[in-house]
């Protein structure tokens, strides 16, 4: 497969008119030059695979420091020490001295010291060598680590910056990486169970399970050992603050998450700021913990079930949980009834539409989340909670009260949870002055729930399936001198599914700073009060207005108030033709949504304002025909276009995908569709082209695809790869990927993985540092030493392999 690509890339340069003949007439030959090759590898050399080959034999020297080698070595070891490092005064830090170091006429004085570059002897030490098969011996593999072996440097490996790595400590240091049941069964002191972890933290650590294993036995021999248990915990001495910058402080101990219990796990999701809590399950991932760096403020999700585990543990001890939490800056809980294993690679919407994970209302009976564990945090941990989020379980609301008297909750949410009266909830609106999100899904609220909504200064407001309690009557305060403060403040408003009076809406909308609108599935309910929608006009950033009960608020609501939005969703509704006229008042559009919503016949389209002025077009879950493809071919200058999960008539994707939208197109989303090889050719050109999720044909393998994709334009601008593929991939179909440098993300989906393949594996060398690959197998199929060849493949990456 090498070779291919390396043939690939030479070919590349040619101008080449059929790229289906020529890559045929390349997979011809290649095969009849594998078929060969075969034969004689049956005869001469065993089956297998061959990891990337490694410089050196995987040996790493570490330099290290012992500040007392001079006084308690022989002379004549001294003058055999090979490496030197420099540092021109005592408060300045050690440097690597290049070149041959020597004492001249084998006289070990200080003036007979020979320096490559003239430094004094008093300014020098010389470096204690620890030789370590990393490749064999080391379980647990690092980032600076690979990278030193990569460079294939004749130099050994320096700990830089200001923490010293004496050779005793490091020899502690590697007896835990190399499992040693010696170094493994002693206990720790307060301040080498803080240097361990900052040796680790200097390495940068890849996700595995012996790094679990790792942070277990720290979990043992430091905090659980009585012994130097309080001064851990209470850092005398300030170590944690000394060795851990405090721009980054939390990466190092997330780890600790992970082993509180045996059955349990732990990853970090960076997109949503979770840290997440779960029962351990059949995958290999990145824990993403690095990505933690500069956050401050974290939230801890954990499922009523694994909560229930985790304060079962018999070692489970709060006061080390109280000190986790406080050292990662944990600063918000988020208890419901599901398990977040792995941070996904998102797939959203490439028209910018926000997939809102709106959470499901769960069929099962409610799981109790225990107060006591909100109750038995420290003071300082209570006070730290700006973050509180409850779905799906069944909560006492009353006995964290005292919570609220002493911190600013910026974000509280209560979804299908057990609440008798929402008075519990809404009065905490009142008790705190920093309440930017407020979210309540199927609630009834009284008149006075409402009043205390109104009287806070929430920017985000959700009341989704919610509305006013029957033979209840709410009524604005119409004072001439009486305002509420809401409308000073709310920026997104969503009634999703709600029904509630036209007269408290029209209060809400005519909030000063309104940018976005959510009222799908919306239902006004009669005004209790005269009211008007005066001065309402205005330009929404986003409308959204999903299966929508018609209705003449909602009408004079499209027509004469919201013609200056940018954004536009009607997802979900039975549009007919004339409704386009409706969408064609909007004269500022940007952004339009007909997910499920696209008229079937749309025969000799109008010349509609929006065919030249729309960047974005999500016809997602469409049926698209003879009788309103046309629609879509009028489009002139789409940035992004969503046709995924749509059944398209053969022959009419072609005629769709004009050479304007050709030229135009960043991100075209097509998962879900079946595609003819040729309408794959059909986007080929596209030179812009940045964001690509589409579906394998089953007749072809993953790697014939991107073999193709290598020899366009494509190439070049492609940053986001999601496939989903029918079959089996093996270790070709991956090599592929590097064909494709400028990639940042790339997820897979198919049924299972095959280890198939007997080139070298080579190193992947992605533009982007931060390169992800995501392999979602519907047959989770993988052992270890799989699981191994794939991570060493990818070992400088986020990888994560997970069962769909």
């Amino acid at each position: 497969m090498y070779s291919l690509v390396r043939l690939q890339l030479f070919l590349a340069s040619f101008f080449v008119k059929n790229i289906e003949i020529l890559c045929l007439k390349i997979q011809k030959w290649f095969i009849t030059y594998l078929g060969v090759l075969a034969v004689l590898s049956c005869v001469i050399i065993p089956k297998e695979v061959n990891c990337a080959s490694q410089s050196k034999d995987g040996t790493i020297e570490f330099g290290l420091i012992n500040m007392n080698l001079r006084k308690n070595i022989a002379d004549d070891i001294l003058t055999t020490a090979e490496y030197w490092v420099y540092r021109s005064n005592e408060m300045d830090q050690f440097r690597f001295c290049s070149g041959r170091h020597f004492f001249a006429a084998n006289r070990i004085y200080p003036e007979f010291f020979v320096c490559p570059h003239a430094f004094s002897f008093f300014n020098h030490e010389p470096l204690h060598i620890f030789k370590v098969d990393y490749i064999n011996d080391w379980k647990i593999k690092f980032r600076v680590l690979n990278d030193h072996i990569y460079e294939n440097s004749n130099t050994p490996f320096l700990f830089h910056g200001s923490f010293d790595v004496p050779y005793p400590l490091f020899s502690i240091f590697a007896g835990y990486m190399s499992c040693d049941p010696v170094v493994l069964s002693e206990n720790l002191s307060y301040e080498v169970f803080y240097k361990l972890i900052k040796i680790l933290d200097l390495l940068r650590p890849i996700s595995s399970e012996s790094l679990n294993k790792f942070y277990s036995s720290l979990y043992k021999n430091g905090l659980m050992n009585s012994i130097v248990f309080a001064d851990i915990v209470n850092d005398a001495h300030n170590y944690r603050t000394r060795y851990f910058n405090q721009t980054r402080p939390q990466e190092a101990f997330m780890y600790f998450f992970g082993v509180l219990n045996p059955s349990l796990d732990a990853c970090f999701i960076p997109n949503i700021f979770v840290v997440s809590i779960f029962r351990k399950r059949n995958q290999c991932i990145d824990q993403c913990f690095r990505y933690t760096e500069e956050i401050q403020n974290l939230v801890l999700k954990i499922s009523a079930d694994s909560l229930e585990l985790l304060m079962a543990t018999p070692s489970f001890n709060m006061a080390i949980f109280n000190w986790l939490l406080l050292i990662t800056k944990i600063s918000g809980f988020y208890f419901d009834n599901t398990e977040c294993s792995f941070n996904p690679i998102k797939c959203p919407n490439v028209c910018g539409f926000i997939k809102i994970n709106v959470p499901k209302k769960s069929p099962n009976s409610l799981k109790a989340v225990s107060s006591t564990f909100l109750l038995n945090l420290s003071d300082v941990n209570k006070r730290r909670i700006a973050h509180l989020r409850f779905i799906n379980v069944d909560f006492c609301f009353d006995k964290i009260q005292n919570i609220f008297k002493e911190n600013n909750v910026s974000y509280f949410e209560v979804a299908y949870c057990s609440v008798d009266e929402c008075h519990k909830i809404t009065e905490f609106l009142l008790k705190t002055t920093e309440q930017n999100i407020f979210k309540l899904r199927s609630v009834e609220m009284k008149p006075d729930d409402v009043d205390r909504i109104l009287r806070s200064k929430v920017r985000i407001l959700v009341l989704d399936t919610c509305t006013i309690c029957k033979d209840t009557v709410w009524t604005p305060n119409k004072s001439p001198d009486f305002e509420y403060e809401i409308i000073h403040y709310l920026q997104t408003l969503n009634v999703s599914s709600s029904k509630l009076p036209s007269d408290l809406m029209q209060l809400l909308l005519h909030s000063f700073n309104l940018e976005n609108l959510n009222i799908s599935c919306f239902e006004f309910l009669p005004a209790n009060s005269s009211s008007s929608m005066i001065g309402l006009k205005r330009k929404w950033n986003c409308l959204q207005i999903d299966k929508y009960i018609p209705s003449d608020y909602l009408k004079n609501l499209l027509k004469e108030y919201s013609v200056y939005s940018l954004s536009l969703n009607l997802s979900d509704n039975s549009l007919t033709v004339d409704f386009l006229a409706i969408i064609d008042n909007f004269k500022n559009l940007k952004r339009l949504n007909l997910s499920a919503s696209l008229p079937l016949s749309i025969y000799s389209p109008s010349n509609y304002r929006f065919f030249a002025t729309l960047r974005d077009l999500d016809v997602s879950r469409n049926n698209i025909t003879s009788t309103n493809f046309e629609f879509l071919a009028c489009f002139t200058s789409l940035r992004s276009l969503n046709i995924s999960e749509s059944k398209i008539e053969k022959g009419l994707f072609t005629k769709m995908l004009t050479v304007e939208l050709i030229a135009s197109l960043v991100s075209l989303d097509l998962s879900g569709v079946h595609l003819e090889f040729s309408d794959f050719k059909r986007f080929l050109p596209c030179k812009k082209l940045k964001c690509l999720y589409f579906k394998v044909a089953n007749d072809r393998s993953l790697s014939y695809y991107v073999d193709i994709l290598v020899f366009t334009a494509i190439k070049k601008s492609l940053n986001v790869l999601n496939v989903e593929i029918d079959r089996n991939i093996s270790i070709d179909d991956l090599v592929s990927l590097n064909g494709l440098s400028n990639l940042s993300e790339v997820k897979i989906i198919c049924n299972a993985f095959l280890l198939v393949g007997e080139e070298n594996l080579i190193k992947f060398d992605f533009f982007n540092p931060e390169f992800r690959l995501e392999l979602c197998l519907r047959h989770y199929n993988l052992d270890m030493y799989t699981i191994e060849i794939l991570k060493e493949m990818f070992k400088n990456y986020s990888f994560s392999i997970i069962s769909e």
